[in-house]
Formats: structure tokens, C-alpha cells, sequence
């Protein structure tokens, strides 16, 4: 089968109808995170997989709400219809005669008061004419189960969703389906079941028989309880051989593998001793590092740069100006009073003025009281006189006049500012100056500590640089050593758990020792008396007339075991040829790499795969792009097998198979993939995209990939619009990329 074309509409994030018309060998699908790969996957695996089958299978119930675009939802208008459908076109062959089939799921969607109503849901086949789909429906189940289009039992071997899904040997069920699918091991198990049943009826009719021989009856019984026990301790006891002798093999090969590794895996150690000081020393220096300059504005009083001068200065003119206030309060004041003292005189100017009384009036009669006589007249005035006591009258009247009485007090004196902003903005300066001395705070010295600090945070920024830059150059060196390891294992787990090798050197000794044990003295010993036990029932069975009967007995036995080893060597050979195809597919994979040689078998009843180097020693830790190429070797040898078997051939499709590969190593292995493989693989995958630095958007490594011819497509979401936070906004865009 191929798949020619794929449409996808309205499904998730696939709004409106996108199409993807495939070649006949390698096809490429590119989407970074986000941009719709895994709703491609789940896409084409939902309109491969009819709903009886998933049912049958347990698969998830997948609610149709949940496959509506939000974008379609959000732009369909209220009370209108759409439809949600995927659609393949595939061209088969059934005998000779090639198929061209449409094979389309759907339902339609009808937006009522906003919510999605769902209808007409059908998954159904058509015949392809010219790429149009025939009027004639087909049964969905009779095109891809009866005209084996793509049966269930194929695709689970063919469709794989991550990398970690494709050992598909974790299924315990793989290997019996392998089996029913390409060998003739089902055609023995009708003659296993016959086998099985003629030896325990001829066991049954023996035991039958000899409980009629009375005299030896309990003889052969108690004989055949023997070999019966010997028989299932021997089982037992070789079981436990096998599985010691493993244990012990696989310790060995173990340490024989890093036999040649040990000097690397302790320099790893080493190096990695000296990464964690260098981790550790950058963890102090990260917290040693303080970049918060707005802080210390106020906390350190860095804000107060410059401050000291400028106090300084704003002090010296606040003094001046308040000197000034001073000066004209003053010359405003003595004013006051002078007009004050003006004023008073002319009062008493006026009041003496009434009286006739001048002060050298008072002068004169002063003078008069002194000399006893009068001045204007020349009487004489002794003291004691008329006169005399005239003459002191007056002079105590026009002092009294003269002299200010209680009211003639000075008035409150204005004054010439009506403030005093002045003083209170002298009084904060002075405050400030005084709370300066008292913080200690060497506001002088802070330009030089800023300083000290921008220079300090970058000695320890250039000392988590060079740290890192020996991190860097130390991981590439443990690499360089993980790579060049002798066995091909991954020295980095080793390293980081040196005990496990300690403990394989317990578990071979401790399993050598039983090992030895069993093969030298357990094991022959119960041997030995179970042939004892079989030749003494012989004699037995003879002497009670059975030897018939036990003929008869060891013939179904022994056909029992012929058909079991029948059994054994149809599922060997199936698995060499796996392993053969498998090999092939691997060395075509890894050109330039090491690759080994993949050992499919049985091991005590349980499925094995190995990966051995030309002389047999097993690979213990192949790292995992080594695992996830052998895997994927292993399913195209299967899709061989199913061409050879079936005479038909299936696509490979696969979401993400080689995340975990390194940068040039995925695209190696697509090269290999695109030029050796000749088959339809579908990949879904971020590789051949990287992150631009400028823009944070992912870009196509076009130099890369024009190398592969092959279809490639690129799905994104389209950047209009888009709303990281609304699911409405999201729309995958489908571009083919092709290169010049």
C-alpha cells in the first residue's frame, strides 16, 4: 500500500482543508514544537483505525469535541454547518489487479448559541477515480482487512507515535503475532495438541494397566512418583543453570566490554569531580554578585553623592540670607521707634505748649529752688516760703507732664517679614549637617565605593565566565571520551555509578561459584538416579506385562518432543531471518558509524535482542541513537518480512523517531534512510530546523536538507493573528519546501 495524498480539514489545529500529496520513498514532514506534528500523526492514525478496532485494541475513546478546530468553531457563524474530515487516497494491489481507494472519517459540526452539535459521523471507503471519489460506498472494514489495504495486525507494526514506542518486542504478544504472520508455526499447533494429548492418555492407559498388576502395583507407582519428582528437580535445577550461567555471562561480557574503558570512565570521574568544584564556586560567586544598585540608593546612602557640597553650600547662603532678615528687621525696627519717639514729643509739645511751659523753663526754676530767689522778679524764696513752694509745684507738675504714663506705653512693633521660612530653612540644613556627622556615612567616599562595586560584581561576573567556559571545555573532553569508548558503551553511566561495576564482579563470582556447583555435582547427580529411576520402572513395567503400553508411552513422548522442537527450530529460523534483514537495514543505516551486529533469539522462553561486535561480545550499553537506529532496522526487516510473506508492501510512518540524536547525527541518518531505503516512509520531525539567534523563530537548514531527495514539507502556525494564550488563534500552514 501507499499513501499518495492526505487531507486534513478543520481537525485540531489544521484549519480549513490542508493536503499532503506523497512520494513513493522518503517523505519529510518539519514542524517545530507547538506547530502541529503530533495532531498530523494522530490524524492519520484516526482515519486508519475504524472504531471497532480501537475498541477491540482499548485504545482511547477520542470524543469528536475534542477534534474540532477552536478556530473553525469560533468563525462558524451561529445556526451554520461544517465539517471535520481526514481523508487518504491509497493505491494496493489485491493478486494482480491495483487498487485505487479513498478512505475519508468524518462528522459535521453545527454551532448552536455557541456550542458545536455533532452529526452524520461515518468512516467510510470509496473507489478512486482521477482522484474523485466513485458515488459507490465501499465497506471500510473490507478494504483494509479483506483487501488487506492496511490490516490492524500490519499497521501496529508500521505506525509508530515517539521513539520510545518502537521496541515493539516490549509487547509480549509481538512475537506469537510475527509468528501467526510469517511462519508455519501455527500449522504445528494442531499436531502439538495431538501430541500432547496421545502421551498423557498413553501415560494414563500405562498407569491403568499397571494398577491392575497386583503384586508390583505400589513398586511402579512409587518409581513412576520418582521419576516424576527427579524429573521436575532436573527441570528445576537446569532452569537454574541456565539462568546462573546468564547471569554470570552477562557480568563477564560486562566487564570484559569495559575492560579496555576503565582508564577513560576514571578520567571522567575526574573530570567530573572537577566540574562539581567549578559548579559549586559558581554557585558562590552568583550569590556573592549584587546588582541591586536601586537598593543601595537608599540603603547605602548612594544617593547622596555630591550631597556634601551642596549642604555645604546651601548652609553658608541660608547664614547670609538670615543675616540680611536681621539687618532689615532691625533697620525696619529702630524706624518704628523713632517715629514712635517723634511722635511722643510732639505730644508733649503740644501739652506744654499749653501750660507755656518749655523745659528750659524747667532749667530755670530748677535753678531758682537753688538759690532761694526768683529769676523773673528777684524775690527772695527760702525754702519753706509761698515761693519756694510755688516754684517746686510747677516743676513737679511739667515733669509729671512730660514723664509717659501707663498709656502712653510703645506699641507693639511690626515686623518686616511675616514669616519665618528663612530660619526653619537654616534649621533643616543644619539639621541635615548634624545627622551627616552623626550616621558616620563617608558621603565623600561614595563615588569610589560605587566604583569598587561595579568593579568587584564584574571580577566575580568574569570569574562564572571562565568557570563556564572550563565546563564547556570539560563536557566536550568527557564527550570526546564517551565517544572513543573501546565497547561502544555509554562510559557516562559507568562513570556516574562506579558501584554497578563493582556489583557485576559479585555477580559473576557469586555466579560462578553456583554455576559450578550445578553443572559438577547437583545437576549429574539427580541425573544419575533419575536414569537408575527409568531402568528400574523398565524392569518393572516388563516384569508386569507393560512393556507394550511403555513402547507406547516413550513413542508420544518422544513425538511430543519432535513436535516442540519443531516448534523451537520454526521460531529460530524466523528470528535469524529477522536478525539477517535486520543486520542488513543496520549497516545501511550507520555508514559511518560503529554498528555492531543485531542477535534476535530465544532464551529460556523469553525473547532476546543483542547487539554484538564481529566477535561476538554483547554491546551491554549501546547509547541510545544506536538503539533507536538498531530498533528501527528491526521494524523495516519485519516490513520485508510482511512483503515476502503477504506479497505486499506497507509504509512506515513514524512521529519523532530520533529525538534524542545529537545535531548532525539525525541528519546522517535521514541521508542513509533517503538514499539506501527504498520503501514509503512518512517521518514526522523537528530535525533540519534551527533557533535563530535575532528572532527566536525557527528556520529551515536549507544547506542540509536540499541534499536529501526526497518530499518535504514544512507545517508552522501562521504567525497573524496568533495568540499564545487564546486556542481560537491557532491555524498549522502546510508549504512543501522544494529546493533549487
Amino acid at each position: 500500500m501507499i499513501i499518495k495524498k492526505l487531507t486534513i480539514c478543520n481537525f485540531r489545529s489544521y484549519y480549513g482543508k490542508k493536503e499532503f500529496v506523497f512520494s513513493n520513498k522518503l517523505n519529510l514532514i518539519l514542524g517545530s514544537n507547538g506547530d502541529g506534528k503530533t495532531t498530523f500523526f494522530e490524524a492519520l492514525n484516526w482515519v486508519l483505525t475504524p472504531t471497532e478496532a480501537a475498541k477491540q485494541n482499548k485504545e482511547a475513546d477520542i470524543k469528536l469535541e475534542s477534534l474540532i478546530s477552536a478556530k473553525m468553531l469560533r468563525n462558524l457563524p451561529d445556526g451554520e454547518s461544517d465539517k471535520v474530515y481526514v481523508s487518504i487516497e491509497i493505491t494496493y494491489e489485491t493478486g494482480k489487479v491495483t487498487k485505487n481507494k479513498i478512505i475519508e472519517r468524518c462528522f459535521t459540526v453545527t454551532k448552536k448559541a455557541g456550542r458545536p452539535e455533532i452529526s452524520n459521523v461515518c468512516h467510510d471507503a470509496f473507489d478512486c477515480r482521477g482522484g474523485r471519489k466513485d458515488k459507490k460506498e465501499l465497506l471500510l472494514r473490507g478494504v483494509l482487512e479483506s483487501d488487506a489495504a492496511f490490516p490492524a495486525v500490519i499497521k501496529k507494526y508500521h505506525l509508530f507515535k515517539g521513539e520510545d514506542k518502537l521496541n515493539i518486542f516490549d509487547n509480549k504478544e509481538t512475537l506469537q503475532n510475527l509468528l501467526d504472520l510469517y511462519s508455519d508455526v501455527k500449522d504445528i499447533v494442531p499436531f502439538k495438541q495431538f501430541a500432547h494429548y496421545a502421551q498423557k492418555m498413553a501415560e494414563k492407559a500405562m498407569g491403568t494397566n499397571k494398577a491392575r498388576a497386583s503384586r508390583q502395583s505400589k513398586d511402579i507407582e512409587y518409581v513412576n512418583k520418582e521419576i516424576v519428582r527427579l524429573t521436575k528437580e532436573l527441570e528445576k535445577h537446569e532452569a537454574r543453570f541456565f539462568s546462573t550461567k546468564k547471569e554470570y555471562d552477562d557480568a563477564e561480557a560486562k566487564l570484559e566490554g569495559l575492560k579496555d574503558d576503565m582508564a577513560s570512565i576514571n578520567k571522567i570521574r575526574e573530570l567530573q569531580d572537577k566540574q562539581k568544584d567549578w559548579k559549586r564556586e559558581i554557585g558562590i560567586l552568583q550569590r556573592r554578585i549584587d546588582d541591586e544598585y536601586g537598593r543601595m540608593l537608599l540603603d547605602s546612602q548612594w544617593i547622596l553623592m555630591g550631597f556634601s557640597s551642596i549642604l555645604e553650600e546651601y548652609n553658608r547662603k541660608m547664614s547670609s540670607l538670615l543675616i540680611s532678615k536681621q539687618n532689615i528687621e532691625e533697620d525696619y525696627k529702630k524706624k518704628q521707634e523713632e517715629e514712635f519717639d517723634k511722635a511722643k514729643t510732639e505730644k508733649a509739645k503740644t501739652e506744654l505748649e499749653k501750660i507755656a511751659w518749655k523745659m528750659n523753663d524747667v532749667e530755670k526754676m530748677k535753678y531758682m529752688l537753688r538759690t532761694h530767689r526768683c529769676a523773673i522778679c528777684g524775690t527772695e524764696a527760702m525754702e519753706g516760703s509761698v515761693t519756694y513752694d510755688f516754684i517746686k509745684q510747677r516743676i513737679h507738675d511739667v515733669i509729671e507732664l512730660l514723664t509717659p504714663k501707663p498709656t502712653d506705653n510703645q506699641p507693639e512693633l511690626k515686623k518686616f517679614y511675616a514669616t519665618e521660612n528663612i530660619e526653619e530653612l537654616k534649621k533643616m540644613g543644619e539639621k541635615l549637617a548634624d545627622e551627616e556627622s552623626k550616621t558616620h556615612v563617608d558621603i565623600e567616599g561614595i563615588p569610589k565605593a560605587i566604583q569598587d562595586k561595579f568593579d568587584q560584581n564584574l571580577k566575580w561576573r568574569n570569574g562564572i565566565l571562565e568557570r563556564n567556559s572550563l565546563l564547556e571545555k570539560t563536557n566536550k573532553k568527557i564527550a570526546q571520551l564517551n565517544a572513543s569508548s573501546v565497547s561502544g558503551v555509554n562510559l557516562l553511566e559507568f562513570a556516574n555509578d562506579i558501584e554497578s561495576v563493582n556489583r557485576w564482579y559479585e555477580q559473576r563470582e557469586s555466579a560462578g561459584v553456583e554455576k559450578n556447583k550445578l553443572l559438577q555435582i547437583i545437576i549429574p547427580k539427580i541425573k544419575e538416579e533419575l536414569q537408575k529411576k527409568r531402568e528400574e520402572q523398565k524392569k518393572l513395567l516388563k516384569t508386569a506385562g507393560n512393556d507394550s503400553l511403555y513402547d507406547v508411552f516413550m513413542f508420544f513422548r518422544n513425538f511430543c518432543n519432535a513436535v516442540e522442537r519443531t516448534e523451537e527450530a520454526t521460531t529460530e529460523e524466523l528470528l535469524k531471518r529477522l536478525s539477517k534483514n535486520a543486520n542488513v537495514f543496520l549497516s545501511q543505516l550507520n555508514v559511518d558509524d560503529f554498528t555492531g551486529v543485531i542477535r534476535i533469539y530465544m532464551h529460556f522462553g523469553n525473547l532476546t535482542i543483542d547487539l554484538e561486535d564481529r566477535n561476538g561480545k554483547v554491546i551491554t550499553n549501546p547509547n541510545t541513537s544506536l538503539l533507536t537506529t538498531m530498533h528501527i532496522s528491526i521494524l523495516l526487516a519485519i516490513s520485508e518480512l510482511t512483503k515476502e510473506s503477504q506479497k505486499a508492501e506497507y509504509p512506515l510512518i513514524f512521529d519523532a523517531p530520533t529525538s534524542s540524536f545529537d545535531e548532525g547525527k539525525d541528519k546522517s541518518f535521514y541521508d542513509c534512510l533517503n538514499a539506501n531505503i527504498d520503501k514509503q516512509c512518512i517521518v514526522v520531525t523537528k530535525s533540519f530546523l534551527y533557533k535563530d539567534d535575532d528572532s527566536g523563530e525557527y528556520r529551515i537548514d536549507h544547506e542540509a536538507l536540499k541534499k536529501l531527495n526526497c518530499k518535504k514539507f514544512r507545517i508552522r502556525k501562521l504567525s497573524d493573528g496568533f495568540d499564545k494564550l487564546d486556542i481560537a488563534t491557532i491555524d498549522t500552514q502546510v508549504t512543501e519546501i522544494k529546493e533549487d
